[in-house]
């Protein structure tokens, strides 16, 4: 440059302010997409907005089914705790994907739990939302009403207590039910809580269920939300699905894979087999499908329900 050359300062300026706004561009973009792409947990139809509700015991289920269809989880205690006076577990029902408090309700639930005792002595029961004793009414039902405040991961315990020799032959049936199910995609949690021992035969089940289908056809969602659960124990799962219609969240292969349950990956092929077991809480999990031609989705639930399918077959204790 020549003594003579001044620099020109406003078109410095503008370059530097020019480069900012690309550096943050690119920030921003990026941030947008890693959020995107994370937040793909959950499958998002009608609202942009994450709304999770699920719990370590109680499954997901559209609004009016009925108890008959709730499934058994069992919970499974020592042949020698029938002598105790007293056993107790504990339910926990989040506001986030069960295992991943990144996926958090961005609205508040409020919801009424019911835990109702049957089959069993008709006494000595307690049921206590974090600690703090719920008064019964005169059938042994147990009520009260809760809410998660969104935004953050909260979750709310209660603890249920029973007489030992009560194992083996009480149900108890828990729902959760918000007073808003719009917010929960018209679903609420429930199931058929069964004390029993390692020694007694008790009935396995495998269930995978479309969480979406209480409203519309598939054809009008751009993702479906895929429950699959085991009623107790441990087993050996097979998920399948049709590649050519269907994307599997990656996040949930992740998931499994960093847990070291996966047997089997053929992602290719639409097919995977991993290990589930109740006792440390992987007989459930939440899974989302992202749609890759819509041209093949069908119309109604019954053949939607054959491009997905799950099966698990139990382990000898």
């Amino acid at each position: 440059m020549n003594l003579s050359e001044k620099p020109n300062k406003k078109r410095t300026a503008v370059m530097g302010i020019c480069l900012v706004g690309v550096l943050l561009l690119v920030i921003a973009t990026y941030a947008a997409y890693t959020r995107q792409a994370y937040q793909r947990g959950t499958a998002r139809n009608r609202d942009t907005e994450i709304v999770s509700f699920t719990s370590n015991y109680l499954q997901l289920y559209t609004t009016g089914t009925s108890g008959n269809a709730y499934v058994a989880k069992n919970i499974v205690y020592g042949t020698d705790e029938k002598k105790k006076e007293s056993v107790s577990f504990d339910i926990h029902v989040y506001n986030y994907a069960n295992g991943n408090t990144s996926l958090v309700s961005q609205k508040d639930i409020t919801y009424t739990m019911k835990i109702a005792f049957k089959n069993g002595a008709g006494k000595g029961y307690k049921v206590e939302s974090d600690k703090t004793p719920i008064t019964p009414d005169n059938n042994n039902v147990y009520e009260i009403k809760k809410t998660l405040i969104g935004r953050t991961a909260n979750e709310d315990v209660f603890t249920v207590t029973f007489p030992g020799n009560d194992i083996d032959t009480l149900q108890i049936t828990a729902t959760a039910i918000p007073d808003k199910v719009a917010l929960t995609n018209n679903q609420f949690l429930a199931a058929t809580l069964v004390p029993c021992t390692t020694a007694s035969k008790v009935t396995f089940r495998a269930e995978g269920i479309f969480l979406d289908k209480s409203e519309g056809t598939p054809m009008q969602y751009d993702g479906f939300n895929y429950g699959i659960s085991i009623s107790s124990g441990a087993a050996d799962a097979v998920l399948i699905w049709d590649p050519a219609v269907l994307e599997i969240d990656k996040f949930f292969i992740e998931k499994l894979d960093t847990q070291q349950l996966i047997t089997k990956n053929d992602l290719a092929n639409g097919k995977l087999e991993f290990k589930m077991d109740q006792s440390n809480g992987t007989g459930d999990f939440l899974i989302s499908f992202y749609i890759k031609d819509k041209s093949k989705i069908p119309e109604d639930w019954s053949d939607m329900e054959k491009m997905i399918q799950f099966t698990a077959t139990q382990k000898a204790q």
